[in-house]
This record gives C-alpha cells, sequence and structure tokens, in this order.
C-alpha cells in the first residue's frame, strides 16, 4: 500500500470525511465514518447523491463546553458552522397555487400558446417534473391556471358589486368591471387568449364555457335584485343577462384587437344603451347616475399587480441604466415628485431634475425589494408604499447608499399604470 493509499484509508484508526457540494460552502458538513468506506475513491453512503463528494479530514477534536465541535452521534457540526433547522415543506395544495398564480404570470406575458412548461418551471426555480407530478399535461396547466386566475378575478368582482347601495349603482358597477381599460388590458387579453385556446384545448373549452356562465350569473343576479327591490322591469333575468355580456364580450374583441374601431367611452355608451333598455330604464338612466359611492381601495388583482411591479422595475432600471426616456417615461404628465421640503411638479421639470441631479454620480444601483398596493380599480387609482435601497459612487469617487421608503400615488392612464406622486422618506443615509 503507497503512502499516499495509507493516508487516505486511514487503516487502523478512525477517519472521517468531509461532504462538499459543488461549489464548496465555506465551512463543511463533517461526518465520521469507517475506513473501509473510503477505499479508493468511492463515495460515502451518507453522500451517494450527485454532485456530493468525499473528501478526508483530520479527526475532530474532543468536543467541549466552549464554541468547538459538538458531537452527535455520528455527526457533529461546528457550532458556527452550520445550522440544521427544520424547512417546512410546503403542501400539495401549496405547491399547486403556487404553480398556478406562476403560470398565470407567464401567460401574461407569452400568451397561452407561447407558454412552456420549462417557462413556468424556471421561472419557480424547480425542475419541470415536479409540475408534471402535479399536472398530467401542458394543456391541463393551462386550463387550471386559467380557471385559477378567472375565478378570483371573477369573485373580486362579485364583492365589488355587491357593496354598491342599489340595484342601479350595481348594475352600473358591473359594466364598469366587464368593459376593458384600454386595448392592453392584460385581464382582457387573457380571457380573449383562452377563448381562442378553447378552441384547440378541450380542457380549456369546458374551463372557458363554465367561467363564461357564471358571468352571465352575475349580471343575472344584479338584475333580479332590481325586479326585487322594483328598480328594474326585467321579464327575463337570464335572457338579459345573455344579450348583455354576448354586446361586451363582442365589442371588447373589437376595441382590444384593432386601434380606432371604438374607444371605452364609445363601448360603455353602448352596453348602458341595452342595459337600460332590458332593465325597463329611460335610456339615459345609467349615464345620468351619481349615487355610486366610491370604489373602495383593496389589493390590486393579479394584472394590476404585475403592472405596478413592472411600473417599479423599470424606474429601477431607468435609474441603474442613467436611462432618462425610461426613467421619465414612468411619470403622469402632472406628477409630483417630492425628494425634501419643496416638491417638483409636472413630467418635464422631474425629468430635468433627475437628470441634472444623475450627472453628480458615476453609477447608481436602486432597487426595490418590498412593496404594497391597494387599488380602486374602477377609478384606475392607487396608492403604495416602496422600500428601497440605493448605493452610488460620486462624481468625487465617495460612495454611499441610501435606505427609505417612496409613498406612491399611481393613476391609470391610456390603460398603463404611471406614478402620480412619489414622496421620499429617508430612513437611513451613509
Amino acid at each position: 500500500m503507497t503512502e499516499r493509499q495509507k493516508d487516505f484509508s486511514g487503516v487502523g484508526r478512525p477517519h472521517t470525511a468531509e461532504v462538499f457540494r459543488r461549489p464548496y460552502p465555506p465551512m463543511a458538513l463533517r461526518i465520521p465514518v469507517s475506513a473501509y468506506r473510503l477505499r479508493g475513491c468511492q463515495y460515502c453512503p451518507l453522500a451517494l447523491m450527485r454532485q456530493w463528494v468525499v473528501r478526508p479530514i483530520r479527526p475532530p477534536p474532543a468536543p467541549n463546553r466552549g464554541d468547538g465541535p459538538v458531537e452527535t452521534g455520528s455527526l457533529w457540526l461546528g457550532r458556527a458552522a452550520v445550522s440544521c433547522a427544520a424547512v417546512k415543506k410546503p403542501t400539495v395544495e401549496e405547491r399547486r397555487a403556487e404553480i398556478l398564480e406562476t403560470t398565470c404570470e407567464v401567460v401574461i406575458e407569452r400568451g397561452f400558446a407561447g407558454t412552456r412548461i420549462n417557462d413556468v418551471a424556471k421561472k419557480l426555480a424547480i425542475s419541470s417534473s415536479l409540475i408534471h407530478y402535479h399536472f398530467d399535461s401542458k394543456e391541463q396547466l393551462l386550463a387550471e391556471a386559467f380557471a385559477h386566475y378567472a375565478r378570483k378575478d371573477l369573485a373580486e368582482l362579485d364583492t365589488e358589486i355587491e357593496s354598491a347601495p342599489t340595484a342601479l349603482a350595481q348594475l352600473d358597477r358591473a359594466i364598469q368591471n366587464y368593459v376593458p381599460e384600454g386595448s392592453d388590458d392584460v385581464e382582457w387579453m387573457l380571457w380573449i387568449d383562452g377563448w381562442g385556446e378553447a378552441l384547440r384545448n378541450p380542457m380549456m373549452k369546458k374551463i372557458s364555457q363554465e367561467l363564461d356562465e357564471q358571468s352571465v350569473s352575475q349580471l343575472q343576479r344584479v338584475l333580479s335584485h332590481g325586479v326585487e327591490t322594483g328598480e328594474f322591469v326585467c321579464p327575463d333575468p337570464h335572457a338579459s343577462a345573455i344579450r348583455l355580456t354576448a354586446l361586451v364580450d363582442g365589442l371588447a374583441v373589437q376595441f382590444a384587437a384593432h386601434e380606432g374601431m371604438v374607444d371605452r367611452n364609445e363601448l360603455i355608451g353602448h352596453v348602458r344603451s341595452l342595459a337600460a333598455y332590458e332593465a325597463g330604464l329611460a335610456r339615459g338612466a345609467l349615464d345620468d347616475l351619481t349615487s355610486a359611492v366610491p370604489t373602495p381601495a383593496r389589493a390590486p388583482s393579479p394584472a394590476t399587480d404585475a403592472a405596478l411591479r413592472q411600473l417599479i422595475t423599470r424606474y429601477c432600471d431607468g435609474v441603474i441604466r442613467n436611462d432618462a426616456a425610461t426613467w421619465i417615461g414612468t411619470w403622469a404628465p402632472d406628477a409630483t415628485w417630492q425628494l425634501g421640503k419643496e416638491p417638483v411638479v409636472g413630467r418635464d421639470a422631474i425629468g430635468a431634475t433627475w437628470q441634472a441631479a444623475m450627472q453628480g454620480f458615476e453609477w447608481v444601483v436602486h432597487t426595490a425589494p418590498v412593496m404594497v398596493f391597494e387599488v380602486d380599480e374602477v377609478a384606475g387609482t392607487g396608492v403604495g408604499r416602496v422600500t428601497v435601497n440605493e448605493r452610488f459612487k460620486r462624481s468625487t469617487g465617495k460612495t454611499g447608499s441610501l435606505l427609505a421608503t417612496y409613498h406612491d400615488r399611481y393613476t391609470r392612464v391610456g390603460g398603463a399604470w404611471l406614478f402620480a406622486e412619489r414622496r421620499l422618506q429617508v430612513i437611513e443615509a451613509g
């Protein structure tokens, strides 16, 4: 036996092995094993997993009462090196919900036809086989993701409609929520794309029909409520609801797919005219409605949440790349930006102030790790709190950092969310 083999095998004395995972961590998990399991280049039985290798090390010193290693049967750990905390694995229901939420995000970005299981797995940082464990096929995954998203959307709309004080206000609120916000309304893009996918995917076809029937039922309940309270005269609420949803769906496709055929105000006008007729009201009854209670702010829909996060991401990216066009494009024309006592008003003035300030820096890295939103979807307004971290290097060579919170107001302009106001509250500057 060569000296190298003797040294490696550790014949005649206890031996330990150091288990590393590539890339090697700074501290290692150390597991005593017998010499017989370390002959040649064999793997330790406790490390027979891919990417794990065993390296022999000296035996650990005797345990003590200080910060040294602690013997735990066949396993010892340096106290300051490794913490073996129990990690709670997500339940099957939690994992499925996580996959469905992420699939919705990918579909909004790529469409149903362009979405692959690998795209979802990559976004979740899991293997595609785990998705196949929960869903038999891509068709099932897309169908259930569409159902998950749409049912949540319909449930939120139910809550919003029921909060209106009268049947007339409920009908107007339903119309305002059904009609797309703009040609780039991602929620409506998902619905329209879902109808197209239903032509090729039997699972999607079944779910799409169920969801359309739920939409009809929502309007039917509003019309029936109006009949019960004496506000409406509607002989057949179910048939009226079908006609109304058919009109909204048809005009929504034209509005979303084609430029200039109809704008949102015209679309709402057409739907209100038919709704007034179906409810036995004067033609302008809904146009003159002024008694509706303002919609309470609440957590945004998944599409609005994604749009607001994208707005903040574009803002950060504009700062990092020192791209004035990208950064200025996140502001509404009449926006307000307040860093100190005096606010800067108007997008042009805000842009000029920012460009002048950026000339004093070699680079700035601006990130937003935490953000919370409350949105009035009907009014197209919202508020938010965004925690920001900033690292920078001035033109003088001095580096520094900033930890702060932005108190935001958002507004929807032409279907796109923009900053209406940003007020900075500094937590720490260094």
